[in-house]
């Protein structure tokens, strides 16, 4: 398990354990064995989980491994929700989620 996966995890038990919901959000396209390909529909930098919160709160949660960097297309995803209204958290451990939510 990765790094990245293993905060992640961590982020997914403490939202069960808050009552909050948790998505994981797979982005990318996939090759089918037949040559074509699987698209899951998310434009390209949405992040890793989005979390419903207990009173209509939405949360974009980018998902990095310590030391590591968002993209330039995560960049611009934060900045269109943010602009928005909606609340991003970028996650290099439990402890960013917490502070974004609670």
């Amino acid at each position: 398990m990765t790094p990245e996966h293993r905060v992640m995890n961590e982020i997914r038990i403490w939202c069960g354990q808050h009552n909050l919901l948790c998505f994981r959000c797979n982005v990318g396209k996939i090759k089918l064995p037949n040559g074509g390909y699987f698209d899951t529909g998310l434009p390209n930098g949405f992040p890793d989980l989005l979390i419903l919160g207990n009173n209509g709160d939405i949360y974009f949660c980018e998902v990095k491994a310590p030391g590591g960097r968002q993209r330039p297309d995560q960049i611009k995803f934060q900045y269109m929700v943010e602009s928005r209204g909606f609340k991003y958290i970028l996650a290099y451990s439990i402890k960013e989620v917490e502070n974004g939510i609670l």
